[in-house]
């Protein structure tokens, strides 16, 4: 019997696809993770917790969403929920752990650090470890004139002369740098307040501002492509970093989105001709689902990278952007980097000259 698949959200019927919406058949889940398989009746779970059976697509896929969510976080979807943790005797540091383990996700394992991605992408999580990591070792004010890290500090006794005091340390070290820090320990206070670990923020009163990051240190970069750029970088570039380069100027999309695509993520029309890219919301830097057309000229790059050294198409899982078999190519900055310098080109930034060359990016 075949089975249609939707982010492992399916019906084990023989109803066409096109039917499941109408169907009376159960919605089905199919997850995995840590090498572990988990397949449960999304029926039958609905019934154990009490809640209404999922009819529509929608509902079926918010209860997996849930599920999804309980094993990321080592709990059993079945077991009953747990009154909250009394909350009275954390330190920040304890806060900055769960932060770390329940919002950004990380996972400690035999080969390092690893992160679930479910509110954060790889790349912003580790930077967000490193500026929980140097804000709890600051050192702030104690009783008898004294200091300790901000991490043995009780978190309910955190107050905003100690993030000044965070502020101030880290300012010498760059005003944009700082600002990142800031805005991170700001979202750690607004996470702790949605969790019930408080019930106030240092970083306001009444609605009005205490602390405030240095915007005049935000440049908007205004470099764009200049008459004749473009055919140079063409004209200099490999391969691989030319697919890229019409790639980012036919669509917009930054370059961490166009590494990160998949074949499946490209919706042909009868025909089988590239039509849509869609970028769903875990890839975008804005967390929202984009639909972007694909151009002529994007069309006939795509139509090139289709197969692999032996003229077999790729697969659904390859990387567009990928080497020859269609793994996933980390970085491009070396080769960038030269491009630019045999083309004469300065002071050029992908993601800003490219991508946001384009009128219709988001």
């Amino acid at each position: 019997m075949k089975r249609h698949q939707n982010d492992g959200v399916s019906k084990r019927c023989q109803c066409p696809r096109r039917e499941w919406s109408r169907c009376v058949h159960p919605w089905h889940l199919a997850f995995k993770r840590g090498g572990n398989r988990y397949r449960f009746s999304l029926s039958r779970m609905a019934r154990t917790l009490g809640e209404p059976i999922p009819a529509s697509k929608t509902e079926a896929k918010a209860l997996a969403d849930r599920l999804r969510g309980e094993i990321r976080a080592g709990r059993t979807p079945v077991a009953r929920p747990v009154p909250p943790p009394d909350v009275s005797g954390l330190t920040f540091g304890d806060v900055c752990d769960r932060y770390l383990l329940e919002y950004v996700g990380k996972i400690d394992s035999p080969d390092g650090p690893r992160w679930t991605g479910q509110h954060l992408r790889p790349r912003t999580a580790q930077q967000a470890e490193y500026h929980i990591g140097t804000i709890r070792r600051i050192p702030v004010r104690a009783a008898l004139g004294m200091t300790m890290p901000l991490e043995k500090k009780s978190f309910a006794d955190v107050t905003t002369t100690d993030v000044k005091t965070v502020q101030a340390a880290r300012r010498p070290y760059g005003l944009v740098g700082c600002n990142r820090l800031m805005a991170r320990l700001r979202h750690l206070f607004t996470w702790s307040i949605v969790e019930g670990l408080t019930d106030r923020s240092p970083f306001t009163r009444g609605g009005v501002s205490l602390v405030t990051l240095d915007h005049r240190a935000e440049t908007e970069r205004t470099r764009r492509l200049q008459p004749g750029e473009r055919s140079r970088l063409l004209q200099h570039a490999h391969p691989h970093l030319q697919a890229l380069i019409i790639a980012a100027l036919a669509t917009g999309c930054r370059l961490g989105e166009l590494l990160s695509l998949q074949w499946s993520q490209i919706q042909r029309d009868e025909k089988g001709e590239a039509q849509l890219i869609v970028l769903p919301a875990s890839k975008t830097k804005t967390h929202d689902l984009r639909v972007i057309p694909v151009s002529s000229d994007l069309r006939a790059v795509l139509e090139m990278r289709r197969t692999d050294p032996k003229g077999e198409a790729l697969p659904p899982e390859a990387f567009v952007f990928g080497n020859q078999v269609g793994e996933r190519i980390g970085s491009i900055k070396t080769a960038w980097r030269n491009t630019c310098r045999l083309a004469g080109i300065h002071d050029l930034h992908f993601q800003s000259s490219l991508a946001c060359h384009h009128p219709g990016r988001a």
